[in-house]
């Protein structure tokens, strides 16, 4: 029998039969250094844990001794998921989360499924209640780094057309309970196909990471930035911008793109930039309406430039 079980109460005594009864089960189970177990009280109090469960809430909570399982979890957490799972258990039922409570205790998030298994006596009475915590913090860490990426632009790091659809589908369904607008803006870097002609792509990818990083360090909060295509980026504000505002936004963008810039080489690329301004609910009702207009209004930009 494995000894990697500790009680956590000053009377072994009363406790034993049910300590025995739990190490028992921890023979039964496999598992590696992500599995918590605890063995928890009706009050929720833990009374025994293994090694590893122990070490943990030394290092995090700071005292295992009389301590509950409730101060494992955030209490939103304990009050949403663990605690209804508990009760279940408790009425003799096995229970098997399929949402993984998150411990804020320590440096960084950790992220533990958790299963709940009804321990009975002689007479069939629920006296407690094994708790098995699975760390699964290395798969949600993995499952939001892929996220980020199919949101995020490779080469310029910025949030990507679906991203940024998403964010407007989000912002669009506020304004309509709300009654608030906002606005979509459509940047285009104009002749940027002559800079990659001229000097290669190298060089076209150093002027658009340039170019983006420029871009978003004009914006201000509840402004968002994205890269919609190779040379176009679309800005969406949550504010319903009146005709002085929109002067003063083609302003603050062209101040951020006006300077040459310096590229590998030696190389000196000047930059111009093309925008087009739409305003819900005044330039359409629909996200689609809201961007054609945008972009009409951006090359129409771009041809008086020319």
């Amino acid at each position: 029998m494995m000894k990697d079980v500790h009680s956590t109460i000053g009377s072994d005594v009363v406790i034993s039969p049910l300590v025995k009864k739990f190490e028992t089960l921890l023979d039964l189970f496999d598992h590696d250094d992500r599995d918590y177990f605890a063995l928890v009280d009706p009050d929720y109090n833990f009374l025994a844990l293994n090694t590893l469960f122990k070490t943990y809430l030394e290092a995090t909570v700071g005292q295992v001794e009389g301590s509950s399982i409730k101060n494992f979890v955030e209490e939103d957490e304990f009050v949403e998921y663990l605690d209804p799972s508990l009760i279940r258990c408790f009425l003799g039922e096995t229970v098997k989360s399929n949402h993984a409570v998150i411990n804020h205790f320590c440096a960084n998030d950790r992220f533990f499924d958790f299963s709940c298994y009804p321990i009975k006596n002689d007479a069939g009475a629920v006296e407690a209640a094994m708790v098995i915590f699975h760390d699964v913090t290395r798969n949600k860490v993995t499952e939001r780094k892929l996220r980020q990426l199919a949101h995020l632009d490779p080469l310029t790091q910025l949030p990507n057309l679906r991203f940024i659809d998403f964010q407007l589908r989000k912002i669009q369904a506020q304004s309509l309970r709300d009654g608030s607008g906002f606005s979509v803006v459509f940047i285009d870097f104009d002749r940027f196909k002559q800079v990659n002609d001229q000097n290669g792509h190298s060089v076209g990818d150093q002027v658009l990471i340039e170019f983006a990083r420029r871009l978003r360090s004009k914006l201000r909060g509840g402004e968002y930035i994205s890269r919609i295509g190779g040379d176009e980026f679309l800005v969406v504000i949550r504010e319903a911008l009146d005709e002085n505002q929109k002067v003063a936004l083609v302003d603050r963008l062209r101040a951020a793109t006006r300077l040459p810039m310096n590229v590998s080489g030696g190389k000196t690329v000047e930059l111009e930039i093309s925008i087009g301004i739409a305003v819900w609910p005044v330039d359409g009702n629909s996200l689609e309406e809201l961007k054609n207009v945008a972009d009409m209004r951006m090359y129409a930009d771009k041809q008086h430039v020319g």
